[in-house]
């Protein structure tokens, strides 16, 4: 088994944590930036007004 020193661990724990959170953060910006749109653009074809 190879040994990688400890720096390089906890280099690397801060690489993948650092890329997992962006990712993460990615994926909620895209999901708010969806809810947004479908929230300001007006509904077709369905009213929910009864006359």
């Amino acid at each position: 088994m190879i040994h990688i020193p400890a720096v390089d661990q906890a280099f690397l724990l801060l690489l993948i944590i650092f890329c997992l959170g962006t990712c993460l953060v990615r994926a909620f910006w895209e999901l708010e930036q969806v809810r947004a749109r479908r929230i300001t653009s007006p509904r077709r074809g369905r009213t929910t007004e009864r006359d």
